[in-house]
């Protein structure tokens, strides 16, 4: 009588296991092609002398009504979670810094190298000028 009750219960435990198994599978290609589309792009920021800029705000712009954001870490290292085929071809960048040049970079050129080096050479971006820009930015997504 034990055995019987043993062997139920694991059979039910089995056939459990596998359906659970099923409901948690992709379901259709469409969600497979979703994930691989993805990429990771990432970069660096560098200011005077190459020193790696920490708290660098990083804008994507993809259309007018579309933007991402990052900021830079203590080694100037920004990443962006994105999906290409939803950039256009004027998407751009902007990276923004205290005490720096505001520089705009098309995504086309990021795409091909990563490492940005700010100047503080031009019309440099005021502190004020800096706050403002990094709170309007969390405004943007962090994904695409």
């Amino acid at each position: 009588m034990r055995s019987l009750l043993l062997l139920l219960f694991v059979a039910t435990f089995l056939v459990s296991c596998k359906s659970q198994q099923k409901g948690e599978a992709l379901s259709g290609n469409e969600d497979i092609e979703a994930i691989t589309e993805d990429e990771l792009l990432t970069g660096k920021v560098l200011g005077k002398r190459k020193k790696k800029m920490e708290y660098v705000a990083v804008k994507l712009v993809v259309d007018e009504n579309t933007c991402m954001k990052a900021y830079t870490d203590k080694d100037g290292l920004y990443d962006f979670l994105i999906n290409p085929s939803k950039l256009k071809a004027d998407s751009y960048f902007e990276f923004v810094y205290k005490g720096y040049v505001k520089k705009q970079i098309p995504y086309s050129e990021i795409a091909e190298n990563g490492t940005i080096t700010l100047s503080t050479k031009g019309d440099v971006v005021t502190t004020t000028d800096y706050r403002l820009f990094y709170e309007a930015i969390r405004s943007c997504k962090d994904e695409l």
